[in-house]
């Protein structure tokens, strides 16, 4: 299994509101359905220690591997999914890792 984070700010104009209601009604609900995705989560950031948070919100999720999660994206069930985060993420903010448990 393979842990993913996808960390980002909202595009200008978008507001919290509107980023969640979508997150809800189409990112949460479509990709918790995809085959390689054994777990997803969204969380708002709200701040960190000594001031504002770098980014609006964070994406854990966790997959079979980076390559199945890669090909899950540019199928057609997460097509909305996709179309969705480019509308609301901004792209030159967003950073994405991966990696493995330390056991």
């Amino acid at each position: 299994m393979q842990k993913v984070y996808c960390l980002y700010k909202l595009k200008p104009g978008v507001t919290a509101e509107k980023y969640i209601e979508w997150s809800k009604t189409v990112d949460q609900a479509i990709t918790r359905q995809q085959p390689c995705v054994h777990q997803f989560r969204v969380y708002r950031f709200e701040g960190r220690r000594g001031g504002e948070a770098p980014w609006d919100v964070i994406e854990d999720i966790d997959v079979e591997s980076w390559e199945a999660w890669e090909k899950c994206l540019t199928t057609p069930e997460m097509a909305d999914v996709v179309k969705g985060f480019r509308e609301m993420a901004d792209r030159d903010s967003a950073v994405t890792v991966f990696g493995s448990e330390i056991v």
